[in-house]
C-alpha cells in the first residue's frame, strides 16, 4: 500500500487531511475530513443552561457548558452549539465534536452522553438558530455595511435616504427615490427614480429595482428590412416595496409601465428572481431562486414559488397558494392550493397524470 498524506491547515491549529491510497492496483478517493472549528469569543456568556430557559426548550444534559459559537455539526468543536432537524445529522450526533445541540422534537439521538453533552429539544429549529445567533453573535447581518452612505455610493441629490439606512460600496440611489429606516443596501444595489423602499429591508448585492419592464411591439419604420422594427413602449411607473423586505443577489424588479409594481410587508425574494412590470405581490410571500413572473401578475399573501417556476402574464395567483419548482403556470390558481408541473395543474392532478405516463412507458402487459 502507498499512502500520500498532505496536510493543511484550517481554523487555526485544525488540520486537514487529504489521503489517496493505492492498494493492489487499485486507486480509491478517501472522503476528506472536515476540520473542526475553533470556538469564536462571543460577545456575551451562555450555557446549555441559559440558552434553554431562553428557547423553552427541554434540555436533556449538561446545563453548565459554555457555549462560545455556532457551527455546522460536521466542523463544530467543543464550546460550539450545533441543529439537528433530521435524522440525517441524528445520525452524526455521536461522531460530533459539538458541546450542546438544539434538536427538532421528535427525533431520536442515539449515543447521546448526558454527563458529558447537551441537547435542547425545541418545535422549530429555524427559529431557535435565528435566536442563538442573535444572542452569540449580536448584529452579526449588519457587519457587512455601516449606517451611512458609502464614499462611492452615488445618491441623487433629491433622493430621500434615511439617516439609520446602510448604503453600500457602489450603490446607486436615483432621483426622488425613497430608502427607509434601517434598510440595508449591499454592495451595488441599483434604485432607480422614484422607486420607494420601506423600512427594515435588505437587499442583496447586485439588485436592480426600478428598471424598464420588457415591452415591445411590432412598429413600421422604412430604415428597418421589411419596414419594421420592434418599437420599445416605454415604462413611466415605479416600484413600491413594503417593509422587511429582503431581495436576493441579481433579483430584478421592473418598474410599472403606468402604474406601480408593488412587493407586500414581509416578503422574500431569492436570488436572479424576475418580477415583471407593474406585478403585485402581496405579504409575506416567498419566492425561490431563477422563478419569473411577468407583467401584470398578481400573487396574494403567503404564497409560496418555488425554484424555476415561470407565470404567465396577467395571471391570479390566490393567498396562500404553493406552486412546485420548475412548474409553468398558464392558469388562475385559487387561494390555497398546490400546483405542480408543465404546465402546471393542481396537485392531485398531477400525480395522476404522472403515474399514467408512467404505466405507459413500461408498454403492454
Amino acid at each position: 500500500m502507498i499512502e500520500h498524506e498532505r496536510e493543511g491547515f484550517a481554523s487555526g491549529a485544525a488540520r486537514l487531511h487529504c489521503r489517496v491510497k493505492t492498494m493492489t492496483g487499485r486507486a480509491e478517493n478517501a472522503r476528506p475530513v472536515l476540520p473542526r472549528v475553533s470556538a469564536h469569543v462571543a460577545s456575551s456568556t451562555h450555557t446549555t443552561g441559559s440558552l434553554a430557559a431562553t428557547l423553552s426548550a427541554r434540555l436533556v444534559g449538561r446545563g453548565d457548558l459554555p457555549i462560545t459559537a455556532i457551527a455546522t455539526i460536521e466542523t463544530a468543536a467543543a464550546g460550539c452549539l450545533t441543529f439537528i432537524r433530521d435524522e440525517k445529522y441524528a445520525k452524526q450526533w455521536a461522531t460530533s465534536g459539538a458541546s450542546a445541540a438544539v434538536v427538532v422534537e421528535g427525533l431520536t439521538i442515539a449515543d447521546h452522553d448526558e454527563q458529558s453533552r447537551a441537547l435542547l429539544f425545541v418545535k422549530e429549529a429555524d427559529l431557535a438558530l435565528a435566536t442563538c445567533l442573535e444572542l452569540l453573535h449580536p448584529g452579526a447581518a449588519d457587519l457587512h455595511a455601516e449606517v451611512g452612505v458609502h464614499p462611492t455610493a452615488v445618491v441623487h441629490p433629491t433622493a430621500h435616504v434615511d439617516p439609520t439606512a446602510r448604503i453600500g460600496p457602489f450603490c446607486y440611489v436615483g432621483p426622488d427615490a425613497s430608502i427607509g429606516a434601517g434598510t440595508v443596501l449591499h454592495a451595488h444595489v441599483t434604485v432607480m427614480d422614484r422607486c420607494i423602499i420601506g423600512s427594515r429591508c435588505i437587499m442583496q448585492p447586485g439588485v436592480v429595482i426600478g428598471g424598464d419592464g420588457f415591452a415591445y411591439r411590432p412598429a413600421p419604420d422604412k430604415a428597418w428590412p421589411g419596414g419594421m422594427k420592434l418599437a420599445k413602449l416605454p415604462h413611466i411607473g415605479n416600484v413600491v416595496i413594503g417593509d422587511e423586505v429582503e431581495i436576493g443577489s441579481g433579483t430584478c424588479v421592473d418598474r410599472g409601465r403606468l402604474g406601480s409594481t408593488t412587493i407586500g410587508d414581509g416578503t422574500k425574494l431569492d436570488n436572479l428572481v424576475q418580477i415583471g412590470h407593474n406585478c403585485r405581490i402581496g405579504k409575506c410571500c416567498v419566492i425561490c431562486g431563477q422563478a419569473g413572473m411577468a407583467g401584470s401578475v398578481t400573487l396574494g399573501d403567503w404564497v409560496q414559488v418555488g425554484g424555476g417556476v415561470g407565470i404567465g402574464d396577467n395571471l391570479q395567483i390566490g393567498s396562500g397558494v404553493k406552486i412546485a419548482a420548475k412548474s409553468a403556470v398558464m392558469n388562475d390558481i385559487p387561494a390555497g392550493q398546490t400546483w405542480a408541473g408543465l404546465p402546471a395543474m393542481a396537485g392531485r392532478e398531477y400525480f395522476r397524470v404522472l403515474a399514467a405516463l408512467r404505466k405507459l412507458g413500461k408498454g403492454p402487459g
